[in-house]
């Protein structure tokens, strides 16, 4: 019997997808056994092909101690590029151009090309083959099969309400269903109006829905009230941090409980399996590493500062422990599904999503009550200094001016519970919250 992870991972998404769901309860150690071979032939492959990773990498001895490398993050990825890809025919500036011209097939007849949307400040640009396109692409199948659904069944209309730019990973994961005959998405570009996305959701009647978390808690607001009629037998959500109040928002709607769907163009994703109880990890092809402020494991149970990232399975441009500035918390218990694989207990934001008072960090779930309130339709913290404005859009027919004591005072007994002396707290009403060009939703901000 082969090792998870231990096997080539070929070329057929679905295929690849199915070796994955074979090995959800497969024992942990033998799942660490097929990384540590796939690491050390990624760093060898890495030391060989690529200048920059021989120069920042030590020659191998043995066994690949991971904790030993250095690390690297996106602004170094981006800036040396030329020299991290492996193959020396591709060139930052012309897949840039590539990209520009949106293109219609792989680069060179070889490569898949994706770019980020840069919301985390600026954007990131990844190359990888066949083989490493297949895996990622399994990645989304996979978590159809954690929700009980059948990824090849033929006809599922799956509504998505996300950035559409053929640039991005997502647009090009929909192109690769359609070549494979599954999975029939409409996409609907959080960029149009919502009367518009109503209409589009309400005409395709999609068999599953799939939202940025913000989206699906405004599209359960426009189910509950009447605008939107749909009956999607499931609703999964990623890109942006999903509170228990924007889930109960969902469940009331659509009379399911939406699975929260963790994914990176980088290779990193994590599912909901039926228990609801945090994300599990996919991690034959890749290594996490949860790490504090100066690089040191954090113990499970414990949230990190950010996230380490090697990713096993692209070969053309290596990722090794790339950081990603995500603050999660690993679950020190075995899920009650019986999957061996880790979990997320949760995902608390963006380390730069982390506010400070009175030397206290607040992260963003701290404010996840007010996605909850009846009257709040969506909301956004800023900081200003040790000031705090709760930017809120509130829910049809009530007035900001008739809540806003109560939400102010709700938040400062919460940031007074967390440790903040003296919060200052104002509620500022808005008819609209600014989003990111890709249409992401960010819940506190920080003002320079």
């Amino acid at each position: 019997m082969t090792m998870p992870g231990t096997s080539a991972p070929g070329t057929d998404p679905i295929a690849v997808a199915r070796a994955l769901a074979d090995g959800d309860r497969a024992p942990e150690a033998d799942r660490a056994r097929g990384r540590q071979e796939r690491l050390d032939a990624l760093v060898r492959h890495a030391r060989e092909q690529s200048p920059f990773y021989r120069e920042h990498l030590p020659p191998p001895s043995g066994h690949v101690d991971l904790a030993s490398l250095p690390t690297v993050d996106k602004a170094t990825l981006m800036a040396r590029f030329d020299d991290v890809v492996c193959d020396r025919r591709l060139r930052r500036d012309d897949l840039l151009r590539y990209l520009a011209a949106e293109p219609g097939g792989p680069y060179l007849d070889t490569y898949r090309v994706v770019s980020t949307s840069g919301s985390s400040g600026s954007p990131g640009l990844f190359v990888c083959d066949d083989g490493a396109w297949a895996v990622y692409v399994a990645q989304f199948l996979r978590v159809l099969g954690f929700t009980g659904r059948a990824w090849d069944e033929p006809g599922t209309r799956v509504g998505v309400v996300a950035a559409v730019n053929p640039r991005h990973a997502s647009s090009q994961v929909a192109m690769t269903f359609a070549r494979l005959g599954i999975l029939r998405l409409q996409p609907l570009p959080v960029t149009l109006p919502m009367a518009q996305i109503v209409a589009g959701l309400n005409e395709y009647q999609p068999d599953m829905l799939h939202a940025y978390a913000s989206y699906a808690a405004l599209l359960a607001d426009e189910q509950l009230a009447g605008r939107l009629r749909i009956a999607p037998h499931t609703v999964t959500c990623s890109s942006e941090l999903l509170t228990p109040g924007m889930a109960a928002r969902v469940e009331a709607a659509f009379g399911v409980a939406p699975y929260d769907v963790y994914a990176t163009t980088e290779g990193l994703w994590a599912g909901q399996c039926e228990r609801h109880a945090g994300l599990h990890l996919f991690e034959e092809h890749v290594v996490v590493e949860n790490v504090d402020a100066d690089g040191r494991p954090v113990p499970d149970g414990e949230p990190g500062a950010r996230v380490l990232l090697t990713n096993l399975f692209n070969r053309v441009q290596p990722l090794i422990r790339y950081e990603i500035p995500d603050v999660v918390t690993i679950e020190p218990e075995p899920c009650a599904c019986g999957r061996t694989l880790r979990r997320m207990r949760s995902v608390q934001g963006r380390s730069d999503d982390v506010l400070r008072l009175d030397g206290v960090e607040v992260h963003p779930l701290q404010f996840a009550a007010l996605a909850a309130d009846p009257d709040v339709r969506e909301f956004q913290v800023r900081q200003s200094g040790d000031r705090l404005r709760l930017r809120i859009v509130p829910a049809g027919g009530v007035a900001v001016a008739d809540i806003a004591g109560r939400l102010g005072e709700h938040v400062s007994a919460a940031l007074r519970g967390l440790g903040v002396a003296h919060p200052q707290v104002t509620v500022e009403p808005c008819t609209e919250l600014p989003r990111s060009p890709g249409g992401k939703l960010q819940l506190v901000v920080a003002d320079a």
